[in-house]
């Protein structure tokens, strides 16, 4: 049995991700958005789009991890495989779709979409059962520095706000807020 403690501190991470994000574009400086970021080919304002794209990563995990889980365990291992396989190809449309959509989005409508998708994400959590919460699979481990060859869904729900800090920390923006 998972204690209230661990629960309310993946709750915690979850909902700091979004009021951060939150503070992040209410106080931002728009002139700044254009400007690169620190280690990334993205702008602020690409990165930023990035950064929601964690957390809908995050929720489209939930019933992805849930239909691997029961299946044989060899499945989510093939399945990894394949992804690992696949690096290349991924790293270009992780790229170029935060690229593009970080162009084509507003920051009101990220915070939109990061509010959305964290309410999502929490509504499933505060009524999952322990049990639903160890269910996992396999992971390409090379597709985030973060992933571990074999992730419960609680895992990634404890990826997210280490996702979210490093790119954070990637943000050129003088009004980010400490």
């Amino acid at each position: 049995m998972e204690s209230r403690s661990s629960r309310d501190a993946v709750r915690d991470g979850l909902l700091w991700i979004a009021d951060d994000f939150t503070r992040i574009v209410d106080g931002l400086d728009p002139a700044e958005l254009g400007s690169p970021t620190r280690g990334t080919r993205w702008t602020n304002r690409q990165l930023l789009f990035h950064l929601v794209l964690g957390q809908k990563i995050t929720g489209a995990s939930i019933p992805l991890i849930g239909t691997f889980a029961r299946m044989p365990p060899g499945v989510s291992r093939s399945w990894s495989r394949l992804l690992e396989a696949c690096s290349r190809p991924y790293n270009w449309i992780n790229w170029a779709g935060s690229a593009a959509a970080g162009q084509l989005l507003t920051p009101a409508m990220m915070r939109g979409m990061m509010d959305r998708t964290t309410r999502a994400i929490l509504s499933w959590y505060d009524r999952a059962e322990d049990e639903a919460l160890t269910r996992g699979m396999s992971m390409p481990r090379s597709w985030d520095p973060y992933f571990e060859p074999w992730m419960s869904r609680r895992d990634v729900l404890e990826w997210a706000p280490k996702h979210y800090r490093h790119h954070r920390a990637q943000l050129t923006l003088t009004t980010l807020p400490l």
